[in-house]
């Protein structure tokens, strides 16, 4: 009897556990003490942003003086797939000397949702089945002949 009590003691407490929900948090993460990512305009330097926050997680592709902190939250439970709680895009805009000219953030309010072709793009050729995928070498040769020797035998 009193195993049956601890069984089920301890299934339950296993099956709650799928109940718990997950925090994750991805790219940069705020210092304690910290509220938000600041430069002041015309006197911080890429020299002194980089010694507060460290290295950007990206730098502009086509202006290699735009510098973006990212971050972002995501909380899930059990096994759903996880929903962005908190995302937020901090830039930093140098000019040629490497002085702040400015800073810009964005948040999850002012994300935009943007929808994804569905398309494929068709491909000459066979579509193989699985079948075939899987047996499709079979009986095959390789590149270099029998007994790994390039070319024909003499």
């Amino acid at each position: 009897m009193k195993f049956v009590s601890v069984f089920a003691s301890v299934l339950a407490v296993v099956g709650l556990s799928g109940c718990v929900s997950y925090r994750t948090a991805h790219g940069y993460v705020l210092e304690r003490g910290e509220t938000a990512l600041t430069a002041q305009t015309g006197v911080d330097t890429k020299e002194s942003v980089l010694a507060k926050y460290g290295e950007p997680s990206v730098i502009g592709t086509f202006d290699r003086n735009a510098w973006y902190y990212v971050s972002a939250l995501d909380a899930s439970r059990a096994f759903f797939r996880p929903e962005v709680t908190a995302r937020t895009v901090v830039g930093f805009h140098f000019n040629a000397d490497g002085v702040v000219e400015r800073v810009e953030t964005i948040d999850l309010a002012d994300a935009v949702d943007v929808k994804v072709a569905s398309r494929e793009t068709p491909t000459r050729g066979k579509e193989l089945g699985f079948w075939e995928q899987l047996l499709g070498n079979v009986g095959q040769l390789p590149a270099g002949g029998l007994g790994g020797q390039g070319g024909p035998p003499n």
